[in-house]
């Protein structure tokens, strides 16, 4: 018993000793702040990395959801239209629009590249049906004399 006594006070010693930030400093080892800074490094990390990942989940979500409105659009737009005007000033153009309105028909606005934009009185995908209202809205009185049947397809004025 007087042999194990003084072992069993050593290996206490060495177990306190053990958790000493003094020792670990020593022997080379992070101390308790070192590991409490490093665990606080840690957290941070991950919270900013699930930030960034929730806000490129974001973008990607918006992107998705504009292709599929553009898709959409694309879909809805009709390859004929009889085209009442064009301009290059926006005033102008909603002006027709406005008249447009006024008659009952529900006018579509084309931009085009080289900075025109062209009101569309009517749309479909049916030439023959684009032309029957063209000579129908020869009779209107806001009706200009440049009428005409544009093909979204083939980029041609008709």
């Amino acid at each position: 018993m007087k042999k194990i006594f003084p072992f069993l006070v050593g290996i206490m010693l060495l177990s306190s000793l053990n958790s000493c930030d003094w020792v670990r400093s020593i022997l080379g080892m992070p101390t308790s702040k070192e590991l409490r800074e490093k665990k606080e490094q840690l957290v941070k990390d991950s919270i900013e990395n699930a930030a960034a990942e929730q806000e490129a989940a974001r973008l990607e979500q918006l992107l998705l959801d504009s292709l599929a409105q553009v898709e959409a659009q694309r879909s809805a737009f009709k390859r004929y239209h009889v085209i009442l005007g064009s301009f290059i000033m926006d005033n102008n153009a909603r002006k027709m629009m406005q008249a447009i309105e006024k008659d009952g028909y529900n006018p579509y606005r084309i931009e085009f590249k080289n900075g025109y934009s062209v009101i569309s009185a009517y749309q479909t995908n049916s030439l023959p049906d684009a032309y029957n209202r063209m000579y129908k809205m020869f009779s209107l009185d806001i009706t200009p004399y440049d009428v005409w049947v544009y093909d979204t397809n083939q980029n041609l004025h008709f």
